[in-house]
């Protein structure tokens, strides 16, 4: 079974996917709304963790600082959770089950709303009772009209329970998520990107070859045109991708870099006016050029390395699906 943490390094690890990321930062609040749901999941199971682990006080007010954090820990824990959800996988419709539901009612009850609370017209007040706290849970008095009662809270359950929801909706929505992707890769999986620069090493090479003999241009011509049909070719693969240049940063640097020396170098060979002056002087810039595009061809192995390999499916748990059990015991009669 995926534990959570394991599951939030992977949504973590999908959001700063460059090619998730550029559609994630379109919207700058989306973008810090993710992150701080993933870190309101994560330390929120870092304090319940603590709670669980960590001898009870003796002490009465940090008996109440304790269950009063736990019950909005695992409140809040489940707001972020629907908000991550809205953002990393917007078509995913995720509705609370019984047992999430339960303890957001607990928690209205004890710490949200204990001195008025309207349910269906009904009003109810709610105290929780001193003596009774322990780690494992506390009782609760309610007054409703009539009857009172007097219920158990069995909180470290609450715990354990909702620890078991999130990691299972997580799991379902890393695994569409997961098949999303590997979907995508499959589609662009033939068609490689490093063979946009298949000829790019023959086409410096007659580059230089000519400037060496300092003759009048014969391949020079075709090498600086294949060069640039090479950058358009490559563009427009991303582009079919979903990617774009600035979606790696790298690659829109080299563009950059490339984009004036070369087109210097193809006024220079074809005897236009041009910043390059020498046969020398265009070695230079083709050297340059070369190493700009050694490394494009390097990072266009590395995304075709990614688009052959295939996610590892997650295996996903079952939900828990379990009522939660609340002891109840009614005070006085309804006459």
């Amino acid at each position: 079974m995926a534990a959570l943490h394991e599951l939030s390094r992977w949504i973590r690890d999908y959001g700063h996917d460059p090619r998730h990321q550029s559609r994630l930062l379109a919207d700058r609040f989306v973008w810090h709304q993710l992150w701080t749901a993933m870190d309101v999941i994560d330390d929120v199971d870092s304090a319940l963790t603590a709670y669980e682990q960590n001898d009870f006080p003796n002490n009465t007010g940090e008996k109440y600082l304790r269950i009063y954090g736990a019950l909005q820990g695992l409140f809040i824990q489940q707001d972020a959770l629907l908000d991550l959800i809205k953002v990393i996988h917007p078509t995913k419709e995720i509705a609370f089950n019984d047992v999430l539901k339960d303890i957001r009612e607990v928690r209205n009850a004890s710490v949200g709303h204990p001195t008025r609370m309207e349910r269906k017209g009904v009003l109810s007040a709610h105290g929780i009772v001193q003596n009774s706290m322990r780690k494992e849970g506390f009782e609760l008095l309610s007054y409703p009209e009539k009857p009172k009662m007097l219920w158990y809270v069995p909180l470290r359950e609450l715990i354990q329970k909702q620890r078991a929801e999130a990691i299972h909706i997580l799991s379902e929505v890393v695994e569409e998520l997961r098949d999303q992707e590997r979907a995508h890769r499959l589609q662009f999986r033939e068609v490689k990107l490093m063979e946009v620069f298949r000829l790019v090493g023959y086409a410096f090479e007659k580059i230089s070859e000519e400037l060496g003999r300092d003759s009048g241009p014969m391949l020079c011509n075709w090498a600086v045109d294949h060069l640039q049909e090479c950058l358009v070719r490559f563009e427009k693969l991303l582009n079919e991708r979903g990617l774009t240049l600035d979606t790696y940063d790298v690659v829109e640097y080299l563009y950059d870099e490339i984009k004036h020396p070369l087109t210097e170098l193809a006024k220079f060979l074809r005897r236009e006016p041009s910043e390059v002056l020498s046969n020398k002087s265009a070695a230079v810039f083709a050297q340059a050029l070369q190493t700009y595009f050694d490394r494009l061809r390097h990072i266009a192995g590395e995304i075709d390395e990614e688009y052959s390999s295939e996610p590892e499916p997650i295996v996903r748990p079952e939900p828990s699906g379990t009522p939660i059990t609340f002891t109840i015991e009614h005070i006085g009669s309804k006459s």
